[in-house]
């Protein structure tokens, strides 16, 4: 009876192992996946039979990692396409998962006083065991594998501890067991040491993940900036519409002028007329309307900044990318750019704080002319955008970005910056001779 028990302990500890360890690298719960990780459970069965048929108990666990680990970690990385650390660290923590039910079939054992109580208790803590497993810890323990390499090497290291401890003092040795106080304070310690380990890291993924949400609700307002920046520039382009349809209105009403002679009335309302016309009808630019909008925009702010605003672009009329992402990237650009080259004819009327490229020192007093020089084209497949503006005062360069001591600020080039790389394409800031450039370069496939 004692001996049917233990066996069948034994087959069920193989199963727990089994699929303690798909469950901990994922796996999608098809009927077919369930007969082939059954399959593997009597492949794994076969070669201990085999080997303790030829080898005896002792020899047996002494190859269990070669005849029952190695083909789990083989089968996660075969069949369930698993990376290998990620199926090396599943299967050392279904190992670790065993000792909660060695302590229960203990207790049993204490409370009977025998061994078939043991495995009637371990068996019982196995299913626990395994229910908990599926239940709740499978998938928290995959996500924080899959979460990054740092994160899987550092949930795999006390797992990896306490494997080779296991084996190193109770199978291929019985240090354990000797009491000797080496062994006795060795696993305390090292679980103080990983706790001390676990803090820091988890720490630093805290920081990382507070800075990308950081930068995701940054994204988020510049994207509500561009939208509303681009239903400004549409309603330009519609008062544009209607001037257009009105024209025959303002042709007839210069045309009676001109019938009763009065011309100077004629010429002053053409005059009046164009200025109406500059201050709403975007310049056609390239064949692209959303950039010519902007561009428009730009242009009108530049010139009520004092600032030279030139522009050279060779654009299709579409291209990959949504109007948010142009006008995310082009307005941060151009806008730091124009701010920064107002503070080479003084801060004018607006308040020169918006500017990543400086700290504004010496804005006060005009120091030249501000020019703004903007080449955006179509080369071998990439977007190339170039822009070039004067500047007063200093800029700092840090880990290839301008810096700005400004409170609340700096927000654009960081928009600017997740934005290209988003398409995994490359970008450059550079200042020299008090000229500050911008070379962005986006992939278009």
């Amino acid at each position: 009876m004692a001996h049917l028990i233990e066996i069948m302990n034994y087959t069920l500890l193989l199963i727990f192992g089994t699929i303690a360890s798909v469950s901990f690298a994922g796996y999608e719960k098809t009927t077919k996946n369930r007969k082939v990780i059954a399959i593997l459970v009597l492949v794994i069965l076969g070669l201990q039979l085999i080997s303790y048929y030829f080898a005896g108990l002792l020899v047996t666990a002494r190859l269990y990692p070669l005849i029952t680990h190695l083909p789990s970690v083989v089968f996660i990385v075969r069949y369930l396409k698993k990376p290998l650390p990620i199926a090396i660290v599943s299967v050392l923590t279904a190992y670790l998962c065993c000792q909660p039910p060695n302590w229960l079939g203990l207790v049993m054992q204490a409370f009977f006083d025998s061994t078939v109580a043991f495995s009637i208790g371990y068996s019982i803590g196995l299913l626990i065991m395994l229910y908990l497993i599926k239940r709740y810890i499978a998938s928290p323990v995959n996500q924080v594998m899959s979460y990054s390499r740092s994160a899987l090497y550092n949930f795999g290291s006390f797992p990896l501890i306490y494997y080779l401890f296991d084996y190193s003092t109770t199978i291929y040795t019985e240090f354990l067991y000797s009491g000797a106080k080496i062994v006795v304070e060795f696993f305390p310690s090292v679980i103080s040491m990983f706790y001390i380990v676990f803090i820091i890291v988890y720490s630093n993924e805290m920081q990382k993940r507070n800075k990308l949400e950081l930068n995701n609700a940054m994204l988020e307002a510049q994207s509500e900036r561009a939208k509303k920046e681009i239903y400004a520039l549409q309603q330009v382009q519609n008062q544009t519409a209607i001037y257009r349809h009105d024209m025959r209105h303002h042709l007839s009403l210069l045309l009676g002028f001109l019938e009763n002679g009065e011309e100077e009335a004629a010429i002053d309302y053409i005059r009046r007329a164009q200025v109406d016309i500059d201050g709403i009808v975007p310049v056609r630019y390239c064949e692209n309307n959303m950039i010519n909008l902007i561009l428009s925009a730009f242009v009108v702010k530049a010139n009520q900044r004092g600032v030279s605003f030139s522009i050279d672009a060779v654009l299709p009329d579409t291209l990959p990318f949504s109007d948010t992402e142009l006008c995310t990237l082009l307005s941060n650009a151009l806008e730091n750019a124009v701010e920064a080259a107002a503070k080479k004819t003084g801060c004018g009327q607006n308040d020169c704080s918006g500017s990543d490229q400086d700290d504004c020192s010496g804005c006060a007093e005009g120091e030249g002319t501000g020019n703004v020089h903007l080449n955006c084209k179509i080369h071998k497949g990439n977007l190339l955008i170039l822009i070039e503006n004067t500047y007063a005062g200093m800029v700092q360069i840090k880990n290839g970005l301008p810096q700005t001591k400004r409170e609340g600020h700096g927000f654009g080039t960081k928009s600017i910056v997740m934005l290209v790389d988003r398409y995994k394409g490359y970008y450059s800031f550079s200042s020299s001779d008090g000229l500050f450039t911008l070379k962005i370069v986006l992939p278009m496939q």
